[in-house]
């Protein structure tokens, strides 16, 4: 069975609201979410919309789905990693722009595309792995915090910690107070950032 990787994709508009009115029209008729993985399968916006899915995964199920006039937001659980070329292909066949965020803690994937930050703002996440920890000022961290917790800033991730007694400056040396089978902090990256930058100038 296939590690589940957890993909919210914000579609948005940039002077094409047809475009994204369309691309939730579509949503709408051709992802049911219910219990049947084929109904909610983002295949079949492929299939209904004849997109081109020549070479790109489309392992994954829609769990939820958002219109707000200027974004659209999609929830899927895909297999082992992020659908980015397939909401590539979704986003040049309504003429959208997108951003995304995936976390799959099994293969410590943590990027988040949305490289301005307005539409998920989070740069860290800390995975607790030991919730009984007693933290220096005697409280059991899993009270402070929980695993898998997101923080905008550093500023944010050492201040909290802080607050259950470890006096860090960095991260570097926050992590240097834990052995990693207890707490580990990942950055969110993006690994998509030099194809976005190449097809930004075609």
């Amino acid at each position: 069975m296939a590690n589940i990787c957890c993909d919210d994709v914000i579609f948005y508009t940039e002077g094409n609201p047809e475009g994204l009115y369309d691309l939730w029209e579509d949503l709408e008729t051709y992802i049911i979410l219910n219990q049947n993985p084929d109904l909610c399968w983002i295949g079949n916006l492929f299939s209904h919309k004849k997109i081109d899915s020549t070479g790109i995964s489309l392992r994954g199920n829609v769990s939820y789905m958002e219109w707000n006039d200027t974004y659209i937001l999609l929830s899927l659980e895909t297999a082992w990693t992020p659908l980015y070329e397939a909401y590539q292909a979704i986003a040049a066949a309504y003429h959208v722009p997108f951003v995304m965020q995936s976390i799959e803690p099994g293969e410590r994937i943590y990027y988040n595309t949305d490289e301005a930050h307005l539409f998920f703002p989070d740069r860290y996440c800390v995975r607790l792995y030991e919730e009984s920890l007693l933290t220096p000022c005697g409280l059991i961290i899993g009270e402070k915090l929980e695993d898998g917790e997101p923080f905008e800033t550093e500023t944010d991730v050492l201040e909290r910690f802080r607050d259950c007694g470890y006096p860090a400056t960095t991260l570097k040396e926050l992590e240097l107070m834990f052995d990693a089978d207890e707490l580990i902090i990942f950055e969110f990256t993006n690994p998509y950032l030099d194809l976005e930058q190449k097809n930004a100038c075609a």
